[in-house]
């Protein structure tokens, strides 16, 4: 029902099966945090979702809460007395979700969510591997282009302001 030329993207639970939107220009929107703790699914409800995405050939974009590139504890908003979250990274997902979609399992691509270390990940010009896996840049591009369509942050300002507790913005 959509018009000609247009791409629309719908939000959906966390837990909903995205495979009614497969063969159409519909695709799948997912949050990825917000502003309080609670509001960042688990890493498996995110591979879940993504798994179920990939299986479908359903296209995707993450938004909300992707404001670092690895997973870390960070401050879920600017305000001074802001609780802190253990927040997905955006590289993080785009490799789990370009794992899933060239048939990674399931338990991988969580323990890429998961996983903390920026040196974990080796980029060169051929690609990138971490955890025994390997992509290269043409599957990246593959994934990018029919898959990952995209991730949103809702600010790109950088945070100053240390949050209290365990947590803070490290760099």
């Amino acid at each position: 029902m959509l018009p000609e030329g247009v791409t629309a993207y719908f939000e959906l639970p966390i837990d909903a099966d995205p495979a009614p939107l497969a063969g159409g220009r519909g695709r799948a929107k997912v949050r990825t945090g917000g502003l309080t703790p609670e509001a960042f699914p688990a890493p498996a409800d995110l591979v879940r979702f993504l798994y179920r995405c990939a299986k479908a050939r359903v296209p995707f974009k993450a938004t909300a809460g992707l404001h670092h590139p690895i997973r870390s504890m960070q401050c879920c908003t600017y305000e001074a007395d802001s609780p802190a979250a253990l927040m997905h990274g955006f590289v993080n997902v785009f490799l789990a979700a370009a794992l899933l979609w060239h048939g990674g399992s399931a338990g991988d691509a969580i323990a890429t969510l998961e996983e903390e270390s920026p040196g974990e990940f080796h980029f060169d010009d051929q690609g990138v591997a971490w955890h025994g896996h390997r992509l290269s840049v043409a599957q990246l591009r593959e994934a990018r282009e029919r898959f990952a369509m995209s991730f949103g942050s809702c600010s790109l300002r950088s945070r100053l302001a240390i949050c209290s507790g365990s947590g803070g913005y490290d760099g």
